[in-house]
């Protein structure tokens, strides 16, 4: 074990470490904010790589922005040798990278653009010439929604809204959107959603190579996201 290691484990509190050295099945850590959550997933990385002897490489870990990523490479690296092996991404991030390695599959160029919210509702105002520039805006702050909840256009979305026009723009800019070969930031969760659910190829590809999937800030992960979680685990031991 690392000196750098051996310290993080001693100046962990009981549960914490606990967690850090479980090794049989899924595992939910409830604690409150600035409680270390974050530190308990990097150690365990360490962990994991330096006591048991586990493949970096085989090692996914996700969190939802970029600052809190880079903050978990940066303390991985901190604690044991080839921790920048170990693929440590936002949401979003990953779910880009499993789309250009299978973008034939997905039915994508390999070289696919990102459309952020702008660009979005500059393809609805193209769409829609007519319509003021707000009105899109919040056309497309639904499409978004809908799409944190896996659902498309041909899906039930009265939940989502019950203006009438709803599901047709919908329907509209998600038909350009997949002609053009571009995907917005919905999409980078809904579409690797889909791949793993209805192309087991796919699936089992990304089980075998991600052995270990470590969740930071679980609690605030949506639907699609939960989805994306499940496909990429075992089906027989994820909760």
């Amino acid at each position: 074990m690392t000196p750098e290691l051996h310290a993080a484990l001693a100046g962990q509190n009981n549960a914490p470490r606990v967690a850090v050295l479980h090794q049989s099945g899924p595992l939910l850590i409830l604690a409150g904010a600035g409680s270390g959550k974050t530190r308990v997933v990097t150690v365990k990385i360490a962990y994991l790589i330096d006591e048991l002897g586990v493949d970096p490489r085989s090692i996914l870990a996700v969190t939802f922005t970029n600052t809190a990523a880079g903050e978990m490479r940066t303390r991985a690296a901190s604690l044991v040798d080839h921790a920048a092996d170990v693929t440590i991404r936002t949401f979003h991030s990953f779910g880009a990278w499993l789309l250009r390695r299978n973008a034939d599959i997905a039915g994508l160029p390999r070289g696919f653009t990102i459309y952020d919210d702008d660009d979005s509702i500059t393809l609805l105002r193209a769409l829609y010439p007519e319509q003021k520039r707000a009105v899109m805006a919040r056309f497309y702050h639904l499409i978004s929604r809908a799409k944190d909840y896996c659902l498309g256009p041909d899906d039930d979305l009265s939940d989502i809204s019950g203006d009438p026009e709803f599901v047709e723009v919908y329907r509209t800019y998600q038909k350009r959107l997949d002609e053009i070969g571009n995907v917005d930031f919905g999409d980078l969760i809904m579409k690797p959603v889909h791949l793993l659910e209805n192309e087991p190829i796919v699936a089992e590809r990304m089980r075998r190579r991600f052995r270990y999937l470590l969740v930071d800030e679980y609690q605030d992960s949506n639907v699609a996201q939960y989805r994306l979680l499940h496909g990429l685990s075992d089906p027989q031991t994820f909760v």
